[in-house]
Order: C-alpha cells, then sequence, then structure tokens
C-alpha cells in the first residue's frame, strides 16, 4: 500500500474538562487530561498519517461509552480505547499508534 493510499490513523482523546455541553469544567479537576491531550499531540506530530481529533467527554458520553471509555480522559485509536483514567507512557501510545493496522481509506 502506498503512502498516498494509505488512510491516517485516527486518535481520539475524550477529555472532561474544558467545555462541556453548557458549563465550563475547570483544569484543576482534571490536570490528567490536559497532559494527555498535549502527549497525543506531541506523539502525533512526530509520526506520519496520524490524525488526532479532542471530542469533550461529556458532550460524546454515548460515543465514548460505546467504545468503552467509561473514565476520562479516554485515548482511544480507530476507535479502540488504549488507555482511559491516566496519562498514557508516551513510549507505549508511541508504539500503539505506529501498531495500528494501515487501512485503505474507505471513502
Amino acid at each position: 500500500m502506498t503512502d498516498a493510499a494509505r488512510a491516517a490513523t485516527v486518535v481520539t482523546v475524550y477529555p472532561m474538562t474544558g467545555r462541556q455541553l453548557f458549563l465550563t469544567v475547570p483544569h484543576a479537576i482534571c490536570e490528567e487530561c490536559d497532559l494527555t491531550v498535549r502527549l497525543v499531540q506531541r506523539v502525533a506530530s512526530d509520526l506520519p498519517h496520524v490524525e488526532v481529533r479532542i471530542k469533550p467527554w461529556f458532550n460524546n458520553l454515548f460515543d465514548a461509552l460505546r467504545r468503552g471509555g467509561w473514565h476520562p480522559p479516554v485515548v482511544t485509536i480507530d476507535g479502540k480505547v488504549s488507555t482511559q483514567g491516566v496519562v498514557p507512557d508516551e513510549a507505549t501510545l508511541r508504539r500503539a499508534i505506529e501498531a495500528a493496522p494501515a487501512r485503505a481509506d474507505a471513502g
């Protein structure tokens, strides 16, 4: 599969801080959420074909729960929970993203 045909690996972070529905959750409530978002963005910037999506946990509660993400911050890689409730280890996160299967863009 060529680089042009390879679709991006999608890494989604569901934090509980920031703007959530009709309220704003202070960052002091979940420092792990902010650390996780920054870590995922830094790791993704080093790797090709990685798309990072940040979805507020409360706003996307049913999507997060459907994937098994009960405790923010939840990190999914191509829709599968990688970590939740903790800041992921950088080396482990990097290996998990790199190991995500290459997939053709389904359109």
